[in-house]
């Protein structure tokens, strides 16, 4: 039987034996004693009159002094009842009793009644009292229903509300039984409430018994008393209240034989057997353990072996005061020691709670102790367990939201290295309940690595400070600085200190957690520097509006993974580096403006994404081949530079951002350049001027005798006029390819390439392409000569589809759309230059 399981014992203990009575004689020594309620439904039943269903010779009589007269029966007493054989209480052997209806039976014609709460109006000691028993003084009352017009009770039938009496057995072991079944107790004028079992037994060899069965408690069950008198200085009495139900107690004489012990100890089972001192060491809350008792002289220094008798056993807790005032934990346990125990037994006890500071209280007797000793040394119940979890209450701030145990690289939740989280540590007994005393200071224990799993820089970890509420240890302020995942685990070596110098190990003393995952844990933010890309001119020294633009200098982003205090979290690679360009949530895609311009984006394909293995990587943007954009083209504007901005979103899939940019705080979209005047995008050369062309062809005729020069230009709009482009020395055109000839004696007609020979009456004439690429803007355009009298002409168109920013709307249908168009003619009149109007007259 542990501790907590001797209920009976433990409850009556706390309820009712009162040791801050005051001193007094005790004739009785009491015992626990196995409850085994004797059944009364026969017995003979006191009611307000004699026959019927009450006793044929004793009643319940109003007499001077009682409460109230029959029929009503509260506060009132019995005729005197004869036992059937002697009882010795005390010095004197009676033969009868009275029975009061207060849960009393008085001896020696003692009609002593009273009336009200039996605690205030005749607590014990009291001289009207003397020889009387006392197994519960509530104010009862037995009145039936159907005695009293009105009257509210729970009392309804003799069947099953009554007080009875009978004297059962045969010599030698005769027992006079007084019973109170299912009796009510008073609360007002008209009603009554509770239902109280209760059973008085005189034994015939002068020890008598308390039986306390299932009862309901009404309103003033705290305020009964229990116990016994024989005179004022002779007597026990409690007034804590009823006991545990089911439960029953001894009373009988000590023999004269018995060895009063000096003192008491108490110490670990282990103890030798022949120790009377000895430690205690560090125990288990939740979980039972053993300790001995002994007797001892006054001294302590010797086994008092024939010492028996009950004693009252009591954790108390030392940390202040003395071992009679030390405050009670739990309840107190009653314990038989007996001859074969030789003043040493084994006890088991069980405390849920924690306590730093307890010694063992032993009082004997329990019943108005005399001795009262405390064992000499004191030990800790600590908690079994801490269960510890991190947590927090977002990605920055500590809370209980959300459990950070997250264990592989893709596991949520996350929590930004550096920021604050909530550790929690809450003590447990052997059995799994919180153990709110505890009020302890945890600290971290090892920290180990879970992520990454292989090459991981362990970062720094806090627990932080704790405070403690009823049990739970927590501290908001736990930080770790690097990226993944770890564990630990949280102990405290000091709950039990008292326990440090009496051989309990470091082991026995500490509580400590299991280990436990913290993570996963990300970058606080991302510190990117830009470098200084560079564009290409389309044209040498500028670029044709529309003109396709490539990177001389590709962009490059500089990443670099911080925790809040700005340090590079270097386990962000691997399967922990995040940052992923093509994700279809968290991706990062380019995006071009220009100041004042539409942009034609030819290019705009996710950055490479490096990582360097440390923390860092890097972001690389197109290409220097490819062509990236274009300003988009309209109608004709002058002259204007390029101002051209590229900007991107960083964040990886785990929502880290950017948070600085080239040294200084900055968030997105990061942007290489600015689009404004003097801030886009550098070209090589300084050279962003941006020019609106095309390219013209003019007619040309001429003798079939020399070579046909026909004018071809590139040319711009100043804002005014298209002039030529002298800047170009670029522009590649190919005769093959992109000159288209034709005339109707060339395959009848069908357009030629410009290597083609074209036919001109029985010659030939060929195109050339001087300058190629241009020359000043020039192409330098010219044809064959075919021959003496070979007269006829070329059609000539240029192809541009390959350079459609040399295209214009020379159709006039307000679409710059269209290739140039001429002609050459040899040896054909072509008029006077200077001739304005030519009339002939006949």
């Amino acid at each position: 039987m542990t501790f907590r399981q001797r209920q009976a014992l433990e409850l009556f203990f706390l309820l009712i034996w009162c040791f801050s009575c005051p001193a007094h004689a005790g004739t009785y020594a009491v015992i626990p004693y196995t409850f085994s309620w004797i059944d009364a439904g026969s017995h003979s039943k006191l009611g307000p009159t004699t026959g019927g269903l009450y006793s044929a010779t004793y009643k319940f009589t109003g007499n001077s002094g009682c409460g109230s007269s029959v029929p009503i029966l509260d506060d009132i007493i019995s005729d005197d009842i004869l036992l059937g054989f002697s009882f010795r209480f005390g010095a004197i052997d009676f033969t009868s009793l009275r029975v009061m209806s207060n849960g009393r039976i008085q001896f020696n014609n003692n009609t002593t009644c009273g009336f009200g709460s039996p605690v205030t109006q005749l607590p014990y000691p009291d001289t009207g009292l003397n020889y009387s028993m006392r197994i519960y003084g509530n104010d009862l009352d037995p009145t039936l229903k159907s005695e009293v017009s009105g009257y509210s009770t729970s009392c309804t039938s003799r069947a099953n509300c009554y007080v009875s009496y009978a004297s059962v057995g045969s010599a030698p072991d005769r027992q006079f039984v007084v019973t109170w079944y299912h009796v009510p107790e008073w609360t007002s004028t008209n009603s009554a409430s509770g239902a109280y079992d209760l059973q008085l037994i005189l034994q015939e060899n002068g020890e008598f018994i308390y039986q306390f069965g299932s009862s309901v408690r009404g309103p003033a069950a705290a305020l009964a008393q229990i116990g016994w008198q024989i005179s004022t200085s002779d007597y026990a009495v409690s007034s804590v209240g009823f006991p545990t139900d089911n439960s029953a107690f001894k009373f009988y004489i000590p023999g004269s034989s018995t060895t009063v012990p000096g003192k008491f100890n108490a110490f670990d089972s282990t103890t030798a057997a022949a120790d009377n001192t000895g430690y205690i060491k560090t125990k288990i809350a939740g979980s039972s353990f053993t300790l001995d008792v002994v007797a001892t002289n006054s001294t302590g220094a010797t086994r008092t072996t024939g010492f028996t008798g009950g004693v009252a056993i009591e954790l108390v807790d030392a940390s202040s005061g003395s071992c009679s005032t030390y405050p009670t934990i739990g309840n107190a346990a009653i314990v038989n020691l007996t001859s074969a125990d030789a003043g040493r037994k084994t006890v088991a006890f069980s405390e849920s709670n924690v306590w730093q500071n307890v010694r063992i209280r032993i009082k004997y007797p329990f019943f108005s102790p005399s001795v009262i000793a405390c064992s000499t040394d004191n030990f800790a119940i600590r908690p079994y367990e801490l269960m510890a979890v991190a947590s927090d209450s977002n990605w920055t701030s500590a809370g209980t939201s959300r459990t950070l145990n997250a264990a592989t690289a893709s596991a949520t939740p996350t929590h930004k290295a550096g920021q604050p989280f909530t550790i929690t540590a809450t003590a447990k007994n052997a059995v799994g309940a919180v153990t709110s005393r505890y009020n302890g200071t945890p600290s971290a224990g090892t920290v180990n690595c879970v992520l990454p799993a292989t090459g991981c820089v362990m970062g720094t970890f806090s627990a932080g400070g704790f405070s403690n509420n009823a049990g739970v240890a927590t501290s908001t302020t736990a930080s770790y600085s690097e990226v993944g995942a770890i564990s630990s685990s949280v102990s405290d070596a000091n709950f039990a200190a008292v326990d440090a110098a009496d051989g309990s190990t470091l082991a026995e003393r500490t509580v400590s957690s299991a280990i436990f995952t913290i993570g996963r844990f990300v970058p606080d933010y991302f510190d990117v520097t830009l470098n200084t890309p560079v564009f290409s001119p389309g044209c040498g020294h500028f670029t044709y509006i529309g003109q396709p633009i490539k990177y001389a200098t590709q962009p490059v982003a500089e990443v670099t993974a911080k925790n809040a205090a700005a340090v590079i979290s270097v386990n962000y690679t691997g399967s922990l580096w995040k940052i992923s360009p093509s994700n279809l949530s968290y991706g990062i895609t380019p995006s071009y403006a220009e100041a004042s311009q539409s942009l034609t984006v030819l290019n705009n394909s996710v950055p490479i994404a490096t990582d360097n293995g440390n923390g860092t990587g890097s972001l690389s943007f197109a290409d220097t081949t490819s062509n990236i954009l274009a300003i988009a083209r309209g109608n004709p504007v002058a002259p204007l530079n390029a101002e051209i901005a590229l900007s991107f979103n960083l964040q990886d899939t785990d929502a880290v951002q950017v948070a600085r940019i080239n040294g200084v705080a900055g968030n997105n979209p990061v942007k290489f350049g600015a689009a404004s005047a003097g801030n886009g995008i550098a070209f090589s050369g300084g050279n962003k001027t941006q020019r609106w062309g095309r390219l013209t062809l003019s007619n040309a005729h001429g003798s079939e005798l020399t070579a046909l020069l026909m004018p071809l230009f590139s040319e711009y709009f100043n804002g005014t006029a298209f002039v030529t482009n002298t800047a170009d020395n670029c522009t590649i055109l190919s005769s093959s390819t992109q000159l288209k000839l034709g005339n109707s004696n060339t395959s009848g007609g069908a357009l030629q390439a410009g290597t083609t020979a074209m036919t001109i009456g029985s010659g030939t004439s060929t195109a050339i392409l001087a300058n190629t690429p241009l020359l000043a803007g020039n192409g330098g355009l010219s044809f064959s000569a075919p021959g003496a009298g070979n007269t006829g002409y070329i059609d000539v168109s240029a192809d541009l589809s390959s350079l459609p920013w040399l295209l214009f709307d020379w159709d006039h249908d307000g679409g710059h759309d269209d290739a140039p168009t001429a002609k050459a003619t040899f040896g054909i009149y072509k008029g006077n230059s200077r001739q304005i109007y030519l009339r002939e007259v006949y």
